[in-house]
């Protein structure tokens, strides 16, 4: 969990080379709306907390939002404007 957290940490220190305050907190704010969205999709599937199918199947619902977010956050768990 340490390893998952300072990662981030030297992500978004990296990325925000070159970004204003505003950029890097609104990037921030997408992330964790992203795994919110994450964690809810999961828990509406019935996959909550341990994924049961491939390629995922075992892993912790939390974990694989957190990856997928990391690569996507504007569109891996967006949902439709309602």
């Amino acid at each position: 969990m340490f390893k998952v957290i300072a990662l981030l940490t030297i992500s978004f220190f990296l990325v925000s080379c070159g970004k204003s305050e505003k950029d890097v907190k609104a990037a921030e704010m997408l992330y964790h709306e992203c795994v919110s969205n994450g964690v809810e999709y999961f828990k509406e599937i019935g996959a909550y907390p341990t994924l049961q199918s491939e390629p995922n199947k075992g892993r912790h619902a939390i974990e694989v939002a957190r990856e997928r977010c990391e690569r996507a956050p504007a569109t891996a768990f967006s949902r439709p404007n309602q």
